[in-house]
């Protein structure tokens, strides 16, 4: 359909003004591509190319997204012409997704052609919106953002300890003051649903209720009060009890009415044994129903609750917890380390794979991508151990080996059993020390890596590109997260040469800013982790660390310079250090002092008064976490020196 209508051929087209494309629809107008189209292609999307979109669609879909829906599809691009051409809606979505990262680009090839469709069916992202609450237009941005990497479900961790933000119609008194209306999910769904994203709600438990039974004590074994505490809670309902699985009837009733979804997410993560342990009653009712452990109870509410769930038509999904050999049908997500996905294939159970996926463990984006789903567990096992020697995981890699217990019950999978396989992954955002004005350069910094990895075939091994695709991606996400990062500290007060010197800088890795040293300590060595940690959900993030990337940008551009400019390359960040001498906040002061530190080293390996093996070793010693922070800078320079042709001898 030509979209410039009648208008006077000696006229001024306002689409040659502001570099908006035709559309022309060759088969039918398809009308969720259509308006996905033109929401893409606005004056504001800054585009300035001028083209010609034809499009054919052969199914065009009107129902919410689902699992299995086809979003092949292959777009040509020739002398200022695309042409895509998709079987489904969903496809059609797809290339539009990639037309707009297509003409982003201030050069075109003159021709190119697409073949494209996902390697895995669920592409997600688990949003952790109970430690701290998303407005709906930050999850309508969140949605924009995946259309674009071309994901497909948004998973929304609904409940936890601290809060519950789904509004129960049933059970009016769980929902906190800060939750979502009916009519905000619904409106969610619609607008996820246009760009061919799914809505996963979860409801987690029988563990992560103390919020739950703040409002209905009846459904746990103990009175609680509201907590604010981050860490597992003992709370935890009592899966004895008939009027509990009434109530959840209920709940999920509710849920399933506003989330079309065939999905819902039971939790069953991290549930402390200890209340059920104590109960003489729930003791005596395991003696009864021949149950040996706790396990064995956890399977039975899982058992009654999966009952539930298919009895109102849905599929239920839970963390990897939940694994048990009498099991019923459920998709298990894997977060345990890379073991659980193959414990979980061997009972016959569709897995999604997480693990090597969480977003709020700060790591580089080279470490997710190189994890694949589908992967053998012996090559998955093996990245793993190499991230622990990881330069930049060096500060928490005692931490990190503590999860080697998570291994206990590895099994050597010849083949799944029933046809069981890996659906896809998703990338996971737990929101302890996340906001909505934090988000941004959590999630977009690194997403788009996952993104790929579940999207491209498992032979799209490109790491040394890696980044040069992710600035790509930056360009068309809105909002970019390191100008993000830029604006918010310049919100600090912070002067331009002092958010310079900050962009050098990273937040440490692994749990090590949530558990504080104490709890981190304590973990390492296997003990019970203290209650006093330095975050609660009152803590205020809006610190410089709160607002730094968990990947130093300025650090990978300073690797390139280094490579072109050698020494010269290091001028900027001299003279910054030499010409900043603040007021700096006293969380960041030690930080910028290792910077000034940095620099002597440097200045004096230059001045060949100390050889590079020396300045690489005084580097090293450096690199150690100052406070929260990092100076992300050092390994790229390390790299440098020790690839110099002049370091022989030195």
């Amino acid at each position: 359909m030509d979209q410039q209508g009648d208008s006077d051929p000696q006229a001024s087209d306002p689409a040659d003004e502001l570099g908006l494309p035709e559309f022309e629809w060759i088969e039918g107008v398809d009308l969720r591509v259509d308006d996905y189209l033109r929401q893409l292609f606005t004056p504001a999307s800054g585009l300035r190319h001028r083209v010609h979109i034809c499009m054919e669609i052969t199914a065009q879909e009107s129902g919410p997204p689902y699992l299995g829906m086809d979003e092949s599809y292959s777009l040509t691009w020739n002398a200022g012409r695309v042409l895509v051409r998709a079987a489904t809606t969903w496809g059609g979505l797809r290339a539009c997704a990639t037309a707009y990262q297509l003409l982003s680009h201030a050069e075109l090839p003159s021709f190119c052609r697409i073949e494209d469709q996902p390697r895995f069916l669920w592409r997600g992202l688990c949003l952790d919106v109970a430690r701290h609450f998303f407005p709906l237009p930050t999850l309508l941005q969140v949605v924009e953002g995946m259309a674009l990497l071309k994901m497909n479900v948004l998973h929304l961790h609904l409940t936890d300890d601290q809060a519950f933000r789904f509004a129960s119609p049933g059970w009016p008194a769980l929902a906190s003051e800060q939750h979502y209306s009916r009519q905000q999910l619904e409106q969610l769904v619609a607008f996820g649903s246009a760009r061919g994203i799914r809505i996963v709600p979860e409801i987690d438990m029988p563990g992560h209720v103390n919020h739950w039974l703040t409002a209905y004590p009846e459904w746990g074994l103990h009175p609680v009060a509201p907590t604010d505490r981050f860490g597992v809670h003992p709370a935890c309902l009592d899966p004895t009890r008939e009027v509990v699985y009434r109530a959840l009837n209920v709940l999920l009733q509710d849920v399933a009415e506003v989330f079309p979804d065939e999905y819902i997410h039971l939790g069953g993560d991290e549930v402390s044994p200890d209340w059920w342990q104590q109960s003489e009653a729930i003791t005596q009712f395991m003696a009864d129903n021949g149950m040996a452990s706790t396990q064995d109870l956890a399977n039975y509410f899982l058992q009654r609750l999966v009952a539930i769930t298919q009895g109102l038509g849905r599929k239920p999904v839970a963390w990897d917890e939940v694994l048990h050999p009498d099991m019923p049908t459920c998709l298990v997500q894997n977060w345990r380390g890379v073991t659980t996905r193959d414990q979980a294939l061997q009972l016959g159970q569709d897995c999604l794979v997480s693990a090597p996926f969480y977003l709020d463990l700060n790591y580089p984006a080279d470490v997710h991508y190189a994890f694949d789903p589908s992967a053998d567990q012996q090559s998955q096992i093996l990245l793993e151990d190499q991230s622990l020697e990881d330069v930049r995981l060096q500060h928490v890699a005692q931490g990190m080996a503590w999860t080697r217990m998570w291994r206990e019950g590895a099994v050597d999978l010849v083949e799944p059993l029933g046809g069981a396989s890996v659906l896809g992954g998703e990338a996971c955002l737990w929101s302890e020390l996340v906001d909505p004005d934090t988000l941004p350069t959590r999630l977009w910094s690194r997403l788009p890596a996952v993104a790929e990895r579940l999207w491209s075939s498992a032979s799209c091994r490109q790491i040394d590109h890696l980044y040069e695709r992710l600035e790509g991606c930056w360009e068309t996400l809105s909002p970019h997260p390191y100008t993000h990062q830029q604006q918010r500290l310049a919100g600090l007060g912070l002067s331009d040469r002092q958010i310079f010197l900050l962009s050098f800088l990273e937040p440490i890795k692994w749990y090590g800013r949530l558990l504080g040293e104490e709890a981190l300590l304590a973990r390492i060595a296997g003990r019970e982790m203290p209650q006093a940690r330095p975050y609660r959900v009152t803590t205020p993030l809006g610190r410089a660390v709160d607002f730094l990337a968990p990947e130093s940008w300025s650090a990978h551009v300073l690797a390139k310079s280094l490579k072109h400019l050698g020494w010269d390359a290091l001028e900027p960040l001299r003279s910054a250090v030499r010409d900043c001498p603040g007021p700096w906040p006293d969380d960041v002061a030690p930080a910028i002092q290792a910077l000034g530190a940095v620099n002597a080293e440097l200045t004096a390996c230059q001045r060949n008064d100390a050889s590079i093996k020396q300045c690489c070793d005084a580097l090293l010693a450096l690199y150690r976490p100052y406070g929260e922070y990092l100076p992300g800078l050092i390994p790229p320079i390390v790299d440098w020196l020790r690839s110099r042709p002049d370091q022989e001898g030195r």
